[in-house]
C-alpha cells in the first residue's frame, strides 16, 4: 500500500491494520482514547494507543452501525443479524463486557444514535426507532414512522429532539414527549439522511429527488436546494463556532453550502473527486473536510473550499472519522484496511480553520 501526501510535513502515517472485509463504519469514544471500528465480515474492534482488541471476531453477519455514548460508559452495534449489542466499559478497567443483546428478528439494523446529553440510544427497525435506556437498560419507547423505513437518525445536540429520514421526509420527535404528533420536514419523494447544525438552529435534509430541504428551526417554511445530478446521500454540518457550512455528497461531487449574511441566502459551490464519494467529515471546531470515496484518495479542503491536502492510498475508502480533538484522521477501505494518520504538530488536530 503506497501513501502520499502533497504536504508530507501535515501528516505522519500512525499505524495501519488489516481486517477480513469491507470496514463498514469509524467510532471515537468522547474522551478520543480509543476508537472502534466494525466490518461487514461481523468484526468488532477497539483500537487504542497502538494496539487493537477483537471484542468480536468475524461471522457470517455483518455489523453496520457502531456508535459510543456521550458518557463513553456504552458501546453500541448493530447490523445484519438484526441484534443490537451494547457493551459496557467495566468499572476501574479499560475493557468492554456485552451487557445487552436487543433481539430484533429478521429486521437489518443499519443505523442507530446516541443521544448527545444522556444515555439514551436510538435504533431503527424497519418502520419503527426504538429508544433504550441506559438507566433502566430497557426499551422505554417505540417510535413509529409508518411510512416506510428509517434511513437515518440525527439527535438535536441539546438531545431534545430526535429527527428520523424516511419516505415522505424528515419527522421529529420531542424526547421529553415521547406521544406528541412529531413535527414533519416535508418532502417530495424520501430523505436519505439528516442532519443538525452544530448550534441546532438548522435541520437538513438530502434528498432522494435531487434536492436538499433545509429547514431554520422554529423558523419555517424551509429552503428547497435544486440542482443536483442525483441523489444526495450524505448531509454534514461544520462544527466551526463562527461559520457554518453545510457538505453534501452527490455522485462524485461534494457540494458545500454557507448563508451569506449581505445577500440573506444560501450560496454553493462544487469540490470534485474522479469516482463516488462515500464520506464526508469536518474536524471538529474546524471548517476542515475531509472527504474520500472510490477514488482512493482523501482530501482536505481547507474551509469547504481550497484543496489542502491530498492521501492517496490506491484502493476505494469507505469511511472517515475525525480524532474528538482533530489528533487523528481513521480511514476505513473497502479492502478491509484501517489507517490513521496522526498530526505532525505536537498538540495540536489537523486544522483549525
Amino acid at each position: 500500500m503506497s501513501i502520499r501526501s502533497i504536504a508530507k510535513k501535515q501528516f505522519q502515517l500512525r499505524q495501519t491494520e488489516k481486517f477480513n472485509e469491507y470496514i463498514r463504519s469509524l467510532a471515537w469514544s468522547p474522551s478520543g482514547d480509543r476508537l472502534a471500528v466494525i466490518s461487514s465480515g461481523g468484526e468488532l474492534a477497539l483500537w487504542q494507543e497502538g494496539k487493537v482488541d477483537f471484542l468480536q471476531v468475524a461471522s457470517n453477519s455483518s455489523l453496520d452501525c457502531v456508535g459510543f455514548s456521550a458518557s463513553g460508559q456504552y458501546l453500541a452495534t448493530g447490523g445484519q443479524s438484526g441484534k443490537i449489542q451494547i457493551w459496557q466499559l467495566v468499572a476501574n478497567s479499560q475493557a468492554f463486557e456485552l451487557i445487552a443483546t436487543l433481539d430484533n428478528g429478521s429486521a437489518w439494523i443499519d443505523s442507530l444514535a446516541w443521544n448527545p446529553q444522556q444515555n439514551l440510544l436510538a435504533f431503527a427497525v424497519n418502520r419503527q426507532v426504538k429508544i433504550w435506556s441506559g438507566q433502566t437498560q430497557s426499551i422505554v419507547q417505540d417510535l413509529d414512522f409508518a411510512a416506510s423505513s428509517v434511513f437515518n437518525l440525527a439527535w438535536h445536540p441539546q438531545g431534545n429532539f430526535l429527527a428520523v429520514s424516511g419516505h415522505g421526509g424528515v419527522k421529529v420527535w420531542q424526547s421529553d414527549d415521547w406521544e406528541q404528533e412529531p413535527y414533519q420536514l416535508a418532502v417530495p419523494g424520501a430523505s436519505l439522511d439528516c442532519a443538525w447544525s452544530s448550534d441546532g438552529k438548522y435541520l437538513a435534509s438530502g434528498n432522494l429527488d435531487r434536492t436538499i430541504s433545509l429547514l431554520h428551526w422554529d423558523n419555517p417554511p424551509p429552503w428547497l436546494m435544486q440542482g443536483f445530478p442525483g441523489k444526495v446521500s450524505q448531509v454534514v454540518w461544520s462544527h466551526h463556532q463562527d461559520q457554518s457550512l453545510l457538505a453534501a455528497t452527490c455522485q462524485e461531487g461534494i457540494i458545500i453550502w454557507q448563508f451569506d449574511r449581505k445577500s440573506k441566502n444560501w450560496q454553493s459551490h462544487v469540490l470534485q473527486h474522479q469516482k463516488i464519494v462515500h464520506a464526508i467529515a469536518f474536524a471538529p471546531n474546524s471548517s476542515l473536510l475531509a472527504s474520500t470515496g472510490d477514488d482512493g484518495s482523501i482530501k482536505l479542503w481547507q474551509q469547504g473550499k481550497k484543496l489542502k491536502q491530498t492521501l492517496e492510498r490506491g484502493t476505494g475508502l469507505s469511511c472517515l472519522a475525525w480524532h474528538p480533538q482533530g489528533k487523528y484522521l481513521a480511514a476505513g477501505a473497502q479492502d478491509g484496511a484501517l489507517t490513521i494518520w496522526q498530526s505532525s504538530v505536537a498538540g495540536k488536530g489537523f486544522g483549525s480553520n
